[in-house]
């Protein structure tokens, strides 16, 4: 395992995923029966009952069309897309209650009551819900993306990465602790990271005189760092090891 490294977007207007990682999207509430005309409801097919009525050759045939591969007994209807399909199993639907709830659906005059009782853990933001190319394209166009354009958060190499030795050796305070920083969930602030291009700095002066091979391996990391630390630097939010 390596460790990664990121910024704390979020102090920034300027994040264009702000609003969105901001607002809730769906929240889960630990006793649905206390919202019961508020949770999601699930239609579940009774795959055993759909069987014995349709004959197994049929619905075999349902399942292969729709290249659905059910574990257990039971299959989601909205995986089914074929609206003849559907038709077919819908005679063996039950309505199941989750304990997920629509934010959007929520009346006004119950919204406070409902975040209060939802799980903060794991609720579900509106930008969990974007699709992966949005969230790519949202990236692609945000100034804090630092690496290379495909997010605010990178990789800082393996676990075996030369950086951390080196920075001890060469006498460096933020790199040379990354793995306890990391530990710690410890944020840095803007002025961390004008120290740490300094560190970067360095490192990059001085590791020459350990030979080419660790020159290449630590390229990518300190490239990694600084485009971070710039970031950063840049809009005066914090950085931190994970």
């Amino acid at each position: 395992m390596g460790l990664n490294m990121a910024i704390t977007e979020l102090d920034t207007e300027k994040a264009l995923c702000k609003t969105k990682k901001m607002t809730l999207a769906k929240v889960y509430v630990d006793d649905p029966s206390k919202w019961a005309d508020l949770v999601e409801v699930d239609k579940v097919v009774d795959l055993k009952k759909a069987s014995a009525k349709l004959g197994k050759e049929k619905l075999d045939a349902i399942l292969k069309k729709g290249r659905l591969a059910p574990e257990g007994d039971e299959l989601y209807l909205e995986k089914v897309k074929d609206p003849e399909d559907q038709k077919a199993l819908g005679p063996f639907v039950t309505d199941v209650k989750t304990n997920w709830i629509l934010v959007e659906k929520v009346p006004a005059n119950r919204k406070k009551d409902v975040l209060a009782a939802a799980s903060k853990v794991n609720s579900v933001t509106e930008w969990d819900m974007v699709e992966f190319d949005d969230m790519y394209a949202t990236c692609a166009k945000c100034g804090l993306s630092w690496d290379n354009k495909k997010g605010c958060v990178g990789n800082f190499g393996p676990s075996g990465s030369p950086v951390p030795e080196l920075s001890r050796k060469y006498g460096l305070s933020i790199l040379a602790k990354v793995d306890d920083l990391a530990e710690k969930k410890t944020v840095l602030t803007a002025k961390d990271a004008e120290k740490l291009l300094e560190e970067v700095k360095v490192i990059r002066e001085k590791s020459p005189a350990e030979g080419k091979m660790i020159v290449r391996r630590i390229e990518g990391t300190l490239n990694r760092l600084e485009a971070m630390a710039k970031c950063s630097k840049e809009y005066g939010i914090g950085f931190y090891f994970f």
